[in-house]
């Protein structure tokens, strides 16, 4: 029987980190950031849809933030920006896109269960809104990262050159981290260093994976 992990966790809480840490563990990997960006591509047909509501004529845009260059691709900054300072802006894109996410993911998910060797030791499911977009159901066990608010600051201004507000913005748009606890089967502290946090997803496995 293939289990699912859902991996979650707020921005700068190091998901990634410990996704490829799990990767290397022997776990497929479905990425849902990854899927999100391939139907935000260029040439993809959802383009033109964020255009006409995010950009700066459109209901939710802001009156002057281009969203697409001059070649129609997505400014993913700009967009970001655009939606991560207001709520119902963020709750728009959530709405647009989770459907399509939602519907790419299922289909890995029973490709995966068809093909059981290509799966390895299971199937990890790494979304950031993993309980916004109801994946969480998808999921044999979920597993949340946290991670003190400094950390995650520091973590997030230096890989995206980004300043406080803006990491703060992002933060406040996301389900805080008391509200994913309460849904997790796991919770990991990643405050501290990468090896500190590789021997808490050893105890994890450990814990949940007997092949471990």
């Amino acid at each position: 029987m293939i289990k699912v992990i859902g991996l979650t966790g707020g921005i700068g809480t190091g998901k990634s980190t410990a996704a490829e840490y799990l990767i290397q563990k022997g776990f497929a990997h479905i990425d849902a950031d990854d899927i999100s960006r391939k139907l935000t591509e260029s040439g993809s047909d959802m383009l033109p849809v964020l255009d006409e509501i995010f950009g700066p004529e459109g209901e939710f845009g802001d009156g002057k933030t281009r969203i697409l260059d001059d070649k129609g691709n997505l400014i993913r900054k700009a967009l970001a920006a655009v939606v991560f300072s207001d709520i119902n802006r963020k709750s728009r894109l959530d709405e647009i896109m989770f459907s399509r996410i939602i519907a790419r993911i299922d289909e890995k998910i029973a490709w995966f269960k068809r093909h059981p060797a290509e799966a390895g030791k299971g199937v990890l499911l790494d979304a950031p809104l993993l309980f916004e977009a109801g994946l969480d159901s998808r999921c044999d066990l979920v597993l949340v990262l946290v991670a003190d608010m400094d950390v995650r600051l520091a973590r997030v201004c230096c890989r995206d050159s980004a300043t406080p507000e803006e990491v703060r913005d992002r933060i406040k748009s996301q389900m805080s981290d008391n509200e994913k606890i309460k849904k997790a089967d796991a919770v990991i502290d990643n405050s501290e260093e990468r090896a500190d946090l590789y021997e808490s997803l050893d105890e994890f496995l450990r814990e949940y994976f007997s092949v471990f």
